[in-house]
């Protein structure tokens, strides 16, 4: 029996990486997990691929996003609601692998293993009927599991007209990564965040994203099996024409039946992984004690900086449309020891900055620091990045890449990126001053700036890789973290190879 997980902290130690007590583990590729939900069959609402993709400067709707849109909300209607999903989650190249196809797409997923899921909640939009769908993105369609008006979960205002919930499944990334699989889950789960709030900003739309929701009733209303399904998230769609009474709908869903539950099962043979549904149901609890505004959780990490030195602000670079850079993400990890312009690392830190801005929201960030190499405009060392000052302190001096390319299980290729972003945190702080729901915003909280970090070196033409694979231990001591610092999450920005 595996010990109990009753804490982030607990969790987090159990599924570290040691470089010398590493069990083997090999993939039961007869069982992969299957890439789509598989329903009985269920009535279904054909989206229109031709919607409206706008025309932006990349930089402008990142700052954009970050700053709010001063607009009043716009009305929903079904052909936005098309346009939403297909910039959030789409299939933009496909390639065969053997005899088999592969899709890439527009999110980043480690292993490539997509673990998440996208359902909506319609209380009041044009052309759609009320009820709970399910977002099927291979027919690029929604399939209808609730035909009632839908209670509104942790309503978060007045106004709300549909509801994006985010649901993660367990198997599809533990079929690789064993219990550990709730890190990537978590971390794909932002991953998926990032596109969607990039979307609301371009289209005009008005979103609250929550986190501190209460996860049964999300997961009776998503009719998911909870040991295998979870929702993660939820994402308001604000209507500034509706009225409060508007969302003023049932409460209680009603348990849907066992063949829509039984869809949660992705393989013929799955494992059902303890420590994923214990830390995850440890994080039931709703975290009651937030600031306005993003938490910074590096307190007891030990990085405190001598001294801190600014980031000059960017010209106005000539960045690609947000389409292009959408369709574009790939992640590239043939990395070439080239010096990397100071304007292409002053553009890429403005992106990250404004998009851990995030005014509207209550989560709780990672810390966020710089690797250098050499060919920076900065000395090499270990940084740690304020995005709201824009400014870095050096916390360790030196050229570390090929010490962290050798924790993150000797990948060596990440020796060559220009730098690293590193996301950061202490697990045990996290339960000690929020409880084991923290956990889960600092790790979707690290996926979605991650995927900022895809998004915004293809921007600048660039090439960019996640890794969540590393000895956990060897990593932190590298980056002279305290005993219960760890390294959540890194990934390798730089120039890459052309083809």
């Amino acid at each position: 029996m595996p010990p109990s997980i009753l804490s982030a902290a607990a969790y987090h130690r159990l599924t570290s990486y040691d470089r010398f007590e590493m069990s083997p583990h090999y993939l039961d590729w007869a069982n992969q997990p299957r890439l789509d939900k598989r329903y009985p069959p269920l009535d279904t609402l054909r989206l229109n691929r031709e919607g409206v993709v706008p025309t932006i400067n990349y930089l402008d709707l990142v700052e954009r996003a970050a700053g709010g849109d001063d607009r009043s909300a716009k009305s929903l209607d079904i052909k936005t609601i098309a346009s939403l999903f297909h910039l959030t989650h789409a299939i933009t190249a496909r390639s065969m692998h053997g005899n088999q196809p592969f899709y890439f797409r527009s999110v980043a997923s480690a292993g490539a293993l997509y673990p998440f899921e996208l359902y909506l909640a319609v209380h009041r939009v044009d052309g759609m009927k009320p009820g709970l769908y399910h977002y099927d993105l291979f027919n690029f369609s929604l399939e209808m599991l609730r035909r009632t008006p839908m209670s509104v979960i942790s309503p978060s205002g007045s106004g709300i007209a549909a509801t994006i919930l985010i649901g993660g499944i367990f198997f599809r990334s533990a079929w690789k990564y064993r219990h550990r699989a709730y890190r990537y889950v978590l971390l794909d789960a932002g991953h998926l965040i990032e596109n969607l709030r990039l979307a609301l900003s371009a289209l005009g739309l008005k979103g609250s994203m929550e986190l501190n929701f209460d996860d049964q009733a999300a997961n009776v209303l998503l009719g998911v099996d909870e040991t295998r399904e979870v929702c993660l998230a939820c994402v308001h769609l604000i209507d500034g024409q509706m009225d409060k009474d508007k969302t003023r709908l049932p409460a209680d869903p009603s348990p849907l039946p066992d063949p829509i539950l039984n869809a949660s099962r992705v393989s013929m043979k799955e494992t059902v992984y303890e420590q994923i549904v214990q830390v995850h149901r440890a994080g039931y609890a709703k975290i009651s004690s937030t600031d306005d505004g993003s938490l910074n959780a590096v307190d007891g990490l030990g990085c405190s900086p001598d001294a801190w030195q600014p980031v000059v602000s960017p010209s106005q670079p000539n960045l690609p449309d947000y389409d292009k850079v959408l369709w574009q993400r790939r992640s590239r990890r043939n990395f070439i020891p080239a010096p990397l312009d100071e304007e292409q690392w002053v553009v890429f830190l403005d992106l990250i900055a404004a998009a851990a801005k995030r005014p509207a929201s209550r989560w709780i960030s990672p810390g966020i620091g710089i690797l250098a190499g050499q060919g920076m405009p900065i000395p090499p060392g270990f940084y740690l990045f304020d995005p709201h000052d824009r400014r870095l302190g050096l916390l360790v001096a030196g050229d570390l890449m090929e010490s962290m390319a050798r924790a993150c299980l000797d990948q060596m290729w990440l020796k060559n990126a220009a730098f690293h972003l590193l996301f950061i945190s202490d697990p045990a702080a996290l339960d000690r001053n929020w409880g084991a729901r923290a956990y889960r915003h600092v790790m979707i909280e690290a996926g979605r700036l991650g995927q900022q970090a895809y998004l915004a070196a293809t921007a600048l033409g660039l090439g960019a890789c996640g890794i969540g694979a590393v000895y956990d231990r060897e990593a932190a001591d590298l980056l002279t973290l305290s005993e219960t610092g760890v390294l959540l999450y890194l990934v390798g920005v730089g120039p890459v190879k052309k083809r």
